[in-house]
């Protein structure tokens, strides 16, 4: 049996913000990590000359993350003041959480960050990362650790009138390597004064050129194909199992005049 260690630890960063800095200092600044797939806790520890926790009961801080190229704000927050326990004053700490979401749009690479206190007159202040009056801080984003969010197949383009109806959407891999027997699909179509049938269909063969499709029923239909009337509306459909490559095809009912603009597809 492998036995493995996991450290659950804080990404704390000590900032300076009052006197010289020059009987206690510090070598270096460690370089924070931030992980996509999850939500990253970061606490900032305030301290003074003599490496002593400051009251910050009173103030508020800002998190900026900077991308190095750029020169642009990526990501801010507001610290939240921490409080630890004392019945006197709250010493020293704030934190803020980079969520999953906040760096789904960044690319894995080396931002800068900075912590400013924000006065009350809504002017800034500048907090030193270490003690050689450097301001700015080094972040790096990594991937591969955790599960991403990857993004739904959208399609909007139904050209082929090879398909079962006039227009058809090209091949579009099902992926069915990640899948098992009862994989779920799910569609979402968005249609504009659309009345007419949409189908969907598989095929087990890599080719895209393929002739060997056949019509998959979507749940809760008691036939191939979906019928709409006059739908300006998304619509939502699920399907289950493993195909090699799945195509979307509509037509319009007689003298209607109205489209399918788009279908996402996860699988």
């Amino acid at each position: 049996m492998q036995t493995i260690q996991r450290y659950l630890l804080n990404n704390l960063v000590i900032g300076y913000v009052s006197g010289y800095h020059g009987r206690n200092s510090k070598v270096y600044d460690r370089r924070l990590t931030l992980h996509r797939g999850v939500s990253n806790p970061i606490t900032f520890t305030f301290k003074n000359e003599d490496q002593k926790a400051q009251d910050i009961t009173s103030k508020e801080y800002e998190f900026n993350m900077i991308d190095t190229e750029s020169k642009k704000s990526v990501i801010t927050k507001t610290l939240t003041i921490l409080d630890d326990g004392s019945t006197v004053s709250t010493k020293g700490d704030a934190s803020c959480t980079i969520t999953e979401s906040d760096l789904l749009p960044l690319d894995a690479k080396f931002y800068n960050f900075a912590v400013r206190e924000v006065k009350s007159d809504g002017s800034r202040e500048v907090t030193y990362a270490d003690t050689g009056y450097a301001a700015a801080g080094t972040i790096e984003i990594l991937d591969g650790a955790y599960p991403q969010f990857v993004g739904s197949n959208e399609t909007s383009t139904f050209t082929s009138n090879t398909g079962p109806l006039p227009r058809t959407s090209s091949a579009i891999d099902a992926r069915p390597g990640i899948n098992n027997n009862k994989a779920l699909h799910t569609i979402q179509v968005y249609t504009t004064n659309f009345t007419g049938t949409l189908r969907v269909q598989g095929t087990m063969e890599s080719d895209t050129n393929t002739n060997n499709w056949f019509d998959i029923t979507l749940d809760g239909q008691a036939k191939p194909g979906v019928d709409f009337s006059s739908s300006s509306a998304v619509n939502y459909y699920n399907f289950n199992g493993v195909y090699q490559q799945v195509r979307f095809s509509w037509g319009n009912s007689s003298g209607n005049t109205g489209s399918v603009d788009k279908i996402l597809y996860r699988q």
